[in-house]
């Protein structure tokens, strides 16, 4: 576990949630030619939105193993299933696109943030 999942994980702890840590793998047909697979960092037990079940995803880096693109797809093909709350650094707060999350925290201001339950 990195520094930033590590911090998200204290995160819900504090908020008294349960989850899962890279409990769940996804294969996903992308827009490449081959399926890839996206596995969400925390799932929650326990919780749901609007019937949804709740991923925690860290978004960190631009580089194409910062996730972006593989949260986006997997929004866009289950975004009836999961809410999907994504958490990322201030220096990338206003360009993560909104198709790509539910709900987005900002890494830097997690203390100060929590889930949010209610209708958005």
């Amino acid at each position: 576990m990195n520094k930033v999942t590590e911090k998200i994980r204290e995160w819900l702890e504090a908020q008294g949630l349960e989850y899962t840590y890279q409990a769940e793998t996804f294969i996903i047909d992308g827009d490449g030619p081959k399926p890839f697979k996206f596995v969400p960092t925390y799932i929650l037990v326990g919780k749901k939105i609007k019937g949804k079940t709740i991923i925690v995803e860290p978004i960190t880096s631009y580089a194409p193993q910062g996730g972006l693109k593989r949260v986006q797809i997997f929004r866009k093909r289950f975004h009836e299933k999961y809410h999907v709350v994504v958490v990322t650094k201030k220096r990338m707060y206003d360009d993560i696109p909104s198709d790509a999350y539910d709900q987005l925290v900002m890494f830097e201001n997690i203390d100060k943030s929590k889930v949010k339950f209610r209708s958005v």
